[in-house]
């Protein structure tokens, strides 16, 4: 027996939705863990859609979409603060450079060697030992891969398209973003 998922809008969750019901400061969005669930729920019932809108946009995408992309993204920083969320500190695998290692460790006052013994199993950090709470305790000095995350302003979106997919169940930021792109480049969905 097929089962066929059930289709979720983007609108029950999305800005207007979230802004509306949600405790306003200017405009913003609150992001808390019933909105964090919220997404993930939403990117999981839609991951035929977006697996399909991945297809579309690798033959389809604008000459523009990076811009279009940067765009999106600017515009959900400015709605969301990330320093508030935290979730991608909590739940994300993170395999950091050395350099990165070495970042993380000095900012938490730490050799690296004891920052390893505490922190890294076969090379993985997970979670992040420097988020207290939902912030980020070494914010200012956070390596690059945290500073990029969720990395929509890299060039080249349309070969990334794997690892925006694994974010947008994470990152409100990548969620709005994303299902915000189908509209802007006026992609519909077959399923």
């Amino acid at each position: 027996m097929k089962t066929r998922r059930t289709k979720t809008s983007w609108k029950e969750v999305g800005p207007k939705a979230v802004v509306q019901n949600a405790g306003q400061q200017g405009g913003q969005i609150t992001v808390n863990a019933e909105y964090l669930q919220r997404i993930k729920v939403l990117s999981e019932g839609n991951e035929i859609e977006n697996c399909d809108f991945r297809a579309w946009l690798k033959n389809y995408a604008p000459d523009d979409i990076d811009h279009v992309v940067k765009a999106l993204s600017q515009k959900y920083f400015a709605l969301i603060d990330c320093k508030e969320c935290g979730n991608c500190c909590r739940v994300l695998e993170l395999e950091f450079t050395e350099l990165g290692l070495h970042t993380i460790a000095k900012s938490m006052e730490q050799s690296i060697d004891e920052f390893k013994k505490r922190f890294v199993v076969e090379g993985i950090v997970k979670p992040c030992p420097a988020l207290k709470g939902n912030l980020c305790s070494i914010y200012e000095g956070r390596p690059d891969v945290c500073r990029s995350y969720p990395h929509l302003e890299k060039p080249d979106f349309i070969f990334r398209l794997y690892g925006v997919l694994d974010n947008i169940g994470i990152c409100p930021i990548a969620f709005n973003a994303f299902e915000e792109l189908k509209a802007k480049v006026k992609w519909r969905s077959t399923v």
